[in-house]
């Protein structure tokens, strides 16, 4: 169960039912999502952003010298592949285990065990502007957006079709680092290029859009870019 802690946070416990302050069980995904809301931070997966929360474990290794664990909840909507890498707090984990917990035949929330991920190839990716490196990011989420509109005859109610708009990219980078004299927050455009599976990618004329510290003095960053191609020999 998802307990909070005395101090603030929120504690695993192995029970079969998710618990809140004075011990009333919580019996709907609506109650247990409200909770992880205000108690979760920003967190990625696969693409996608919500809120869960990320706290360290008991040690479940054997020996002194074993890997820290982190215990996650989140959304039964979001289930993290083991394997997988979930982002949180300007972190990065690999899931060690998940599982869903059900209540009554209904999926109230995720929980998993974390690992902390080993750095990424290549860097992950490196915020370029006039040819220099001002930052690098731990990872880089891109989604496609459209400014399609819809197009309604004069005296018509519905739409009569979907007219064609400007194509663009939106960026999340999270674990955002900036060099020790460059500044994160500066207007001008920038380039972003990440590493992948396939190879590396770039993302051109990009603008922030919004920065929100993290922990460890890391930063998640979103943008906005107005094309994409493949690096040559990346």
């Amino acid at each position: 169960a998802l307990v909070p802690r005395a101090g603030g946070g929120l504690a695993l416990s192995w029970g079969p039912a998710l618990l809140l302050p004075g011990d009333a069980a919580v019996t709907r995904r609506a109650e247990a999502e409200a909770m992880l809301a205000r108690y979760g931070g920003e967190t990625f997966c696969g693409g996608g952003g919500f809120r869960a929360v990320v706290c360290p474990a008991a040690s479940r290794g054997e020996g002194a010298a074993a890997e820290p664990r982190y215990d996650y909840f989140g959304p039964a909507a979001h289930k993290p592949p083991v394997g997988g890498t979930v982002v949180s707090g300007g972190e990065s984990y690999t899931v060690c285990r998940c599982e869903t917990v059900r209540l009554g035949g209904e999926e109230l929330y995720v929980r998993a065990v974390l690992a902390p991920a080993a750095p990424p190839p290549d860097g992950g990716a490196a915020l370029e502007r006039n040819g220099r490196t001002f930052a690098r990011a731990y990872s880089c989420f891109a989604e496609a957006a459209q400014g399609a509109e819809a197009v309604v005859p004069f005296g018509e109610g519905a739409p009569a079709q979907i007219a064609e708009g400007a194509v663009a990219w939106k960026l999340t980078l999270t674990g955002v680092r900036a060099e020790s004299d460059a500044d994160l927050f500066a207007t001008d455009e920038f380039r972003v290029t990440a590493a992948g599976p396939g190879g590396k990618t770039a993302y051109t004329g990009c603008r922030w859009t919004g920065v929100e510290s993290a922990e460890g003095g890391a930063y998640t960053v979103r943008a906005l870019a107005a094309g994409r191609e493949a690096v040559p020999g990346g």
